[in-house]
């Protein structure tokens, strides 16, 4: 199954998290990717919609290798198998890691100057995002919430690997998925349409007025 655009993806997940309106959810994107499938969401349970930033530590290889995550606060995950099986020295690991610091801090600059970031103590949180390769960044992002002391936490992903899913299970209260294949190779295959989001686009989201509950297609 592939999905149309990260919005059809957003619909189909949203179908299945209905329960929770009425709930006191907070929906937060996954960077801005995972904020325009946790728009869709939003709408449906009526629910304030934020953005969650991390930023990916990517080993130029070849190929291209996730080899951990930083994440809002300055928390820092690793993919100890992918920095042994690529042999990434501390050093270079040290390097790449501060670039991609820097990076999450522009990112925040740019999005916190004008948002918040939404209350989330005691609160139920959707951890919305657009799919979850090696699940590096959702395990970033659920440490994070961790920290700020979240309530209850759902993970909402359109696809991800079952070993990935299996492993990030046990890390949340409850995960939703709508696709969950042996191997993922790259989450832009589940779509048919899966461009950059500027970040232009995920401002207007997070500026946009909050809706009612809206219904989604069956």
């Amino acid at each position: 199954m592939r999905f149309r655009d990260r919005r059809e993806a957003g619909e189909r997940l949203a179908l299945l998290l209905r329960p929770l309106r009425g709930h006191p959810a907070v929906v937060l994107g996954l960077s801005a990717g995972g904020l325009v499938v946790g728009g869709e969401i939003a709408d449906v349970l009526g629910a304030p919609l934020d953005i969650l930033l991390t930023r990916r530590i990517e080993f130029a290889g070849p190929p291209v290798t996730t080899l951990g995550a930083v994440g809002e606060g300055g928390l820092l995950v690793s993919d100890h198998d992918a920095i042994k099986r690529f042999d990434v020295t501390a050093a270079e690991l040290t390097r790449l890691a501060g670039g991609a610091r820097s990076e999450l801090a522009r990112q925040v600059a740019v999005y916190r100057h004008t948002v918040a970031p939404a209350p989330i103590t005691g609160r139920t949180i959707v951890l919305a995002d657009d799919g979850a390769a090696t699940g590096t960044t959702a395990h970033t992002a659920i440490r994070v919430l961790r920290a700020r002391q979240a309530g209850r936490i759902v993970l909402a992903v359109p696809v991800a690997p079952a070993r990935v899913l299996d492993r990030l299970a046990r890390e949340v209260d409850q995960v939703v998925c709508l696709r969950s294949p042996a191997w993922v190779y790259a989450v832009r295959n589940s779509y048919r349409k899966f461009g950059a989001v500027a970040e232009t686009e995920a401002l207007e989201l997070l500026h946009r007025e909050p809706r009612l509950p809206t219904e989604v297609p069956r």
